[in-house]
């Protein structure tokens, strides 16, 4: 088995996954009310790990998932099973995975995706798991996986960091780094500043700190903030990346899926009455709420959405 063909796998067997967990949630996770900021989203990734484990092993594939015995951005790696696994030089390793989880009953979640793309590889995964909190019978209530996102997790950073750019963000280099680094041993480079140029992340230059209290901003790659356009140039680069990543054009349309206002304020009202037009609607509304609600509920509008607006 490779890298390949083991993430295959992998992706395949990860809705099953989400499955087992939700009749988990059920049958043990049960509860009166259920609370938003209740750490519940942690425990569902870690369920994740196990219950692909569980489906693994049963199936006699030659692979697992392993945590990471540090802190470290990455919380499982897909390793060979049975066979020597070193986490620094990754040998033994088929690929990373980072698992998110977003609660649909949070006002914005908290949730980032800020690996720079110096530190991914081509077959690590971003694993993003939507839940919420699901009524079992008269009296309780279980988190539920309602949806969720797998996919490499280099195609999101490439969308993530133009989207960046064209926002007025930047990007250190070591030949220009704030801090005056020595260019061959700069440890910022790739670092993301603000439009401010304020860093994102706390790893980046000790002089663009935000301010003596406040290390750094935290905007970069907020799972559904980076998706945000706020100019004509901002807009168009999403759509053009759009069309030309499959791995964005998935992101996206999961993104919006979940959080369809973001989707609406993406489009102007004229862009959704063509699209409307293009569906072959006779009677089609003149408010935009309307017009959002009628064509996203006709099947593969989120196809005519990157397709026919540029």
């Amino acid at each position: 088995m490779n890298s390949n063909e083991a993430y295959e796998i992998i992706k395949n067997t990860s809705n099953l996954a989400c499955e087992k967990m939700n009749d988990f949630s059920k049958s043990i996770l049960r509860t009166r009310g259920g609370r938003i900021g209740s750490g519940m989203g942690s425990l569902l990734e870690a369920l994740w790990g196990y219950m692909m484990n569980q489906i693994l092993e049963s199936k006699g594939i030659d692979c697992e998932i392993a945590w990471f015995p540090d802190n470290q951005y990455n919380d499982f790696s897909c390793i060979k099973r049975n066979v020597k696994w070193d986490e620094t030089t990754r040998e033994g390793e088929f690929f990373r995975i980072e698992v998110k989880s977003m609660n649909t009953g949070a006002d914005e979640s908290k949730a980032h995706f800020s690996a720079l793309k110096k530190e991914l590889e081509e077959n690590d995964v971003l694993l993003i798991l939507i839940w919420e909190w699901q009524q079992v019978d008269d009296f309780h209530f279980s988190p539920i996986v309602v949806d969720s996102f797998f996919n490499r997790a280099l195609g999101v950073a490439a969308l993530r960091d133009a989207l960046h750019i064209a926002r007025g963000g930047t990007f250190v280099t070591a030949n220009s780094c704030p801090d005056n680094c020595n260019p061959s041993e700069c440890p910022h480079d790739g670092e993301p500043l603000n439009d401010s140029g304020k860093r994102e992340r706390l790893s980046g230059p000790e002089s663009t700190r935000v301010s003596s209290k406040v290390s750094y901003a935290q905007n970069f790659g907020g799972l559904v903030r980076m998706l945000k356009t706020n100019n004509s140039k901002a807009r168009s680069v999403f759509r053009k990346i759009r069309k030309e990543n499959p791995v964005a054009d998935h992101y996206i349309s999961f993104i919006h899926r979940n959080y369809p206002n973001e989707e609406k304020n993406q489009y102007t009202k004229d862009e959704l009455y063509k699209i409307a037009k293009a569906q072959g609607h006779a009677a089609i509304p003149s408010n935009k709420d309307s017009l959002y609600n009628l064509i996203s509920s006709t099947k593969d509008y989120q196809k005519l959405l990157r397709d026919l607006l540029s």
